[in-house]
């Protein structure tokens, strides 16, 4: 969890490479101003079937309670007069483990926050909260893993299946609780997932993977085959590669590597991987620091994740915090964090499958610090949608701007 060994590998031939190909056409990028209060952070997006775009964040009280609250995007690039979705205090906030909102089903919303279950820094719950009237009113939250324990579970990823429900993803320390009671069990992180319909019911619960990474961000998404879920693994080795798996028939198929970059790290990089699908593509996006050299690769698969082409590889100094998505033309569109002339700035790209790049955008100056946090993209016709977090002298609050993707060449 340490980012100091991301920033002394700048070099002076990247630098004057960067100044011939780097591109900040004022026309591309417009900031739109959000109704938050001070101290918020933690922001999130998503896009709904319908096109609407909701913006999710956390603010921090007086009183040291938290709230999380609810934005749509209105015609005009407007936010809407936010909504409160939850609020309580003893919450654990974290800056890379954020919540998220999810649409599912007709009506649908599932959104989650993380809530302390013992005094340990480490220990908190998933709470998973569902409104079925498109966020006008929500229900009571809930815990979707079952194994109360007070360890970490965290990092979750959620996305709507096809016959009304959602599925959600996330990282499960209940094995670090079994094995003080077992010497036979060993203190792994797994990730687990479970089926849940709109009334909160868990359907179906799963084991991904039995050994991960502790703290890397999960993402998921849904190809015409199923669902496809990428974390970062972690071998016996301590190997922590990108791995996946994905959903055929109702079956989780075995872990496999997107790419084998064979990264070494004695400790988790707080990294996770990013995914976006269409049609039969699915593009995916990551962060490496293998033989030392940072490094954002992205990767298409065009046959719904069966398989993998070689990955491409982007950015000048880059510190990772990715995301992506994938364009109406088929290439994708990248944003990650980089560092530029000692700057931390945030970056997009458009990347080909053929592995062709268009000018760099550096969408805005950011922070290296980790109040920074991840910054979120969704895409809406030709329009790229962003958020992050501003980290001020004071306070912290959120940003977010719109970017014509026709303009990037």
């Amino acid at each position: 969890m340490k980012y100091s060994l991301y920033f002394g590998l700048r070099t002076l031939f990247i630098l004057v490479l960067l100044s011939s190909c780097r591109s900040e056409p004022a026309e591309t990028i417009t900031f739109l101003t959000v109704p938050t209060e001070a101290n918020s952070s933690e922001p999130n997006l998503h896009k709904a079937n319908d096109g609407t775009i909701y913006l999710s964040w956390i603010e921090t009280n007086a009183d040291k309670s938290n709230t999380l609250l609810l934005s749509t995007l209105n015609d005009d690039n407007s936010w809407s007069t936010p909504k409160t979705i939850a609020n309580g205090t003893g919450w654990f906030v974290n800056w890379a483990d954020f919540p998220s909102i999810t649409s599912f089903g007709d009506n649908g919303l599932a959104a989650h926050y993380l809530d302390k279950s013992a005094d340990d820094t480490y220990a908190y719950d998933v709470k998973l909260i569902l409104s079925n009237d498109n966020g006008n009113t929500w229900e009571k939250a809930f815990i979707p893993h079952t194994d109360n324990t007070n360890t970490e579970h965290g990092f979750v990823s959620k996305v709507a299946t096809n016959d009304g429900n959602f599925l959600a993803v996330w990282l499960d320390g209940r094995q670090m609780a079994y094995a003080e009671k077992d010497s036979t069990i060993t203190k792994e992180m797994t990730i687990r997932s479970a089926i849940i319909n709109k009334d909160g019911i868990l359907l179906n619960e799963y084991l991904l993977d039995s050994r991960v990474c502790d703290c890397c961000q999960t993402d998921a998404a849904m190809t015409k085959n199923g669902a496809i879920v990428v974390y970062r693994d972690r071998s016996e080795d301590e190997i922590r590669d990108i791995y996946y798996v994905r959903q055929i028939n109702n079956e989780w198929t075995e872990p496999k590597p997107i790419f084998n970059d064979n990264w070494h790290i004695v400790g988790c990089p707080v990294n996770g991987a990013a995914i976006s699908t269409k049609e039969n593509t699915v593009a995916v996006v990551w962060f490496t620091m293998a033989n030392n050299t940072p490094k954002v690769k992205v990767v298409f698969s065009k046959d719904n994740g069966e398989t993998f082409g070689e990955p491409i590889n982007i950015g000048v100094d880059p510190m990772g915090r990715v995301d992506i998505e994938i364009l109406e033309d088929g290439s994708a569109l990248v944003s990650w964090m980089d560092i530029v002339e000692d700057s931390t700035v945030i970056q997009l790209q458009k990347v080909g499958a053929d592995g062709t790049l268009s000018e760099l955008i550096t969408l805005t100056e950011s922070s290296e610090s980790r109040s920074s946090g991840f910054p979120r993209m969704v895409l809406k016709d030709d329009k790229a949608y962003l958020t992050w977090t501003n980290v001020g002298e004071e306070n912290l609050s959120i940003k977010t701007a719109v970017i014509n993707t026709k303009n990037l060449k």
